[in-house]
């Protein structure tokens, strides 16, 4: 059977829980944040090495259709030709890079998700 409990007392028991309640999610909010920072430097080291390797090969093969161009254009013609093709692809892969990148991956989900339902427990618990 069920004790009458107090309002001072009721009221220091919601505030427990309360500080109880935002000391786990703000751990879960840290947990989260971690995971994703690491994810996101792992993936960060292979971007970066397979675009220097990327960057190698594209030199190579820029300065390899400059060379077959110079057959039917002057040098100077074939080198700006493709200089020009080049920076044009550059800047659509940067733009889709770009617009590729957004801020949900920084988002915490699963701490959004557990604060709206703590908040809608202690809605409910009040009502």
């Amino acid at each position: 059977m069920q004790t009458e409990r107090s309002i001072p007392e009721l009221t220091k028991d919601v505030a427990f829980h309360l500080g109880d309640m935002f000391r786990n999610e703000l751990k879960l909010a840290t947990i989260e944040a971690t995971e994703g920072a690491k994810s996101i430097s792992g993936a960060f080291v292979l971007v970066v090495l397979g675009a220097a390797v990327g960057g190698a090969a594209l030199t190579v093969a820029l300065i390899t259709a400059a060379w077959g161009l110079a057959l039917v254009l002057p040098v100077w013609a074939a080198g700006l030709v493709v200089s020009a093709a080049a920076a044009l692809l550059a800047y659509l892969l940067v733009q889709a890079g770009r617009a590729s990148l957004k801020p949900k991956s920084l988002s915490l989900p699963r701490t959004r998700e557990q604060v709206s339902r703590d908040l809608k427990t202690i809605s409910e618990r009040v009502h």
